[in-house]
Parts: structure tokens; sequence; C-alpha cells
């Protein structure tokens, strides 16, 4: 409790972070409730990081001057960092099971690199691994 904000932000980043970051790629909340739990605890981490204990001092705020991304923005660059690596095969992983190239021509909407998307119906289908059922890559910090 006593030690520098750079020594609790050292231990935040290499013992709790990563709990909470665990298999994002394949595991995602999509749920409202489940994405608040996670951001929750990390709000509390920056409090306690930066000494903040008043419920009138803004994590957020503390979080952008200080360069901390939300999880849920982390959790989006590490969906997209996955998918470019697989997409390249970077990975020991063999892509088209996972992904497959759009089949429509060419348009302004649709290029090259466009992937068919894989639309979920139920909720069981949106946390399968490897489907993803994600539409939307858009984190709302």
């Amino acid at each position: 409790k006593n030690s520098p904000p750079s020594v609790k932000l050292l231990a935040y980043n290499s013992l709790i972070r990563p709990k909470l970051e665990y298999a994002c790629v394949v595991w995602d909340p999509f749920t409202k409730h489940n994405i608040t739990r996670l951001e929750k605890v990390q709000r509390k981490a920056v409090g306690f990081i930066y000494s903040i204990f008043s419920p009138y001092d803004s994590p957020s705020e503390l979080m952008h001057t200080n360069g901390i991304q939300c999880l849920e923005q982390r959790r989006k660059n590490l969906r997209l960092q996955f998918l470019f690596l697989l997409w390249n095969r970077d990975l020991a992983i063999n892509p088209p099971p996972y992904i497959s190239p759009s089949t429509s021509r060419h348009t302004r909407y649709h290029h090259p690199n466009s992937l068919t998307p894989y639309f979920a119906r139920t909720a069981a289908a949106r946390i399968e691994p490897g489907r993803g059922g994600r539409i939307s890559m858009e984190a709302k910090c």
C-alpha cells in the first residue's frame, strides 16, 4: 500500500492483467454484464495504484492520462492481431476452418482481403472458440 505507483503498476501489469486477459482471443465476453465486471476490476486496480479512493475521482481519466488502455480495447487489439497472424499463416493453425475469403466481386465494400463473416444466432455460437460470432470489433471505452 505504501509502494510508489510505478511499483504497483508493474505488479498490476505482470500479475493481475494477464489473468483478466487470459485466452481473450477465443473467449471474449460479449454480454455487457461480463464486460462491466472485468472493467470494474481494472478500475479498482487503477484506483489502488494511484491511491485514489474517493468515489468522485475518475479512474477513466487516470487511465487516459497514464496511457493505460481499457481491457475492452486491449481485447479488440489482441483479436485483430490474432486474425492478422491467422490470415498470414504465421500461426501453427490451419486457417480454412476458421476464416474464409469473401466470394463476392471486388467493389468499394469488398476488397481482396475481405472475409466471409460468421453470423451467430445464439449465445452459444457467439462464444464458440474459433467462430467468434463477432460482427463488430469496436471497443466502447
